[in-house]
């Protein structure tokens, strides 16, 4: 049953805390896709495509870029003309020379020193089933679309131009926070939107990336649109009833955990650490 697999996050709701109380408030869900359709086992990732991007959404709605050379030549990153366009409009170079990244995500932070293809970041996420079938078709740092390509990550610093190795990948620079995801954009009154497109969304953005094969004589893009295709926030009207407040999130969005990124988030007052799912990796090629 569907339910199990999200047991361990009602744990939290059934002890206490010292004095205070666990209370939740409201129970939200929200989803979302590409504007293209994503490959699968039986439609991967063609062997004559030359990049391919990995995206990952946090549960506070940082995105997080990883560029995949799937060539036989130096890719060249231009970081100057690569860029993030928020939901909000505004839009944001990953390049940036007053700026300086401390730190990596968890998904770089994995793939250190170890196999890049996108099978097992997804086994770092603790994405399975269908999710994880279609990741491990993929194989986003080989030339093939099955099996594991074993290479090195290299982490992309604060430079206005990185290069790739052949059949290599780097994570961008920077990680953007989206506005309109993630579990604080999940902590409002009652949102019914299970099912939206692109232009009913509430949430859309897109990242630009532009890269050269030829030595950086010549630049070419990729531009993944995104745009957020669901919302649903049940509030728990009884103290203790949160797995109704669940119940009606799955009845209202019934394909939630098929999404290819989803959030369940438990709106509650302490902050334990339990209160969110995330699953999923979006990605692209050209």
């Amino acid at each position: 049953m569907k339910y199990k697999k999200l047991a361990f996050l009602l744990v939290p709701f059934l002890v206490s805390c010292g004095s205070i109380q666990l209370s939740t408030s409201s129970v939200g869900y929200q989803s979302v896709r590409t504007t293209h359709a994503q490959p699968s086992p039986t439609s991967p990732i063609p062997e004559d495509a030359k990049i391919a991007v990995a995206y990952t959404i946090g549960g506070d709605g940082a995105l997080t870029a990883v560029v995949y050379n799937r060539t036989s030549e130096i890719m060249t990153i231009d970081q100057t003309k690569s860029f993030f366009v928020n939901s909000d409009g505004k839009t944001v170079s990953y390049y940036d020379p007053t700026v300086r990244t401390t730190s990596v995500t968890d998904m770089s932070s994995v793939t250190k020193g170890g196999s890049v293809n996108l099978g097992a970041i997804a086994g770092a996420f603790g994405i399975g089933g269908t999710i994880g079938q279609i990741a491990n078709g993929i194989n986003l740092g080989g030339s093939g679309t099955n099996g594991t390509a074993e290479t090195s990550t290299t982490y992309v610093v604060d430079l206005p131009q990185v290069s790739l190795a052949p059949h290599s990948n780097g994570a961008m620079s920077k990680t953007f926070h989206i506005a309109g995801i993630g579990a604080s954009a999940l902590s409002g009154s009652a949102v019914n939107q299970p099912s939206l497109t692109k232009e009913q969304s509430y949430c859309r953005f897109s990242v630009c990336i532009s890269y050269s094969i030829d030595g950086g004589q010549t630049f070419d893009k990729i531009v993944t649109d995104f745009y957020a295709n669901s919302k649903v926030v049940v509030p728990v009207t009884q103290k203790g009833r949160v797995n109704d407040a669940l119940r009606q999130v799955y009845q209202s969005k019934q394909d939630a955990i098929n999404e290819y990124w989803w959030l369940l988030n438990f709106n509650y007052n302490i902050s334990a650490g339990y209160n969110k799912r995330v699953q999923g990796i979006l990605y692209d090629y050209k």
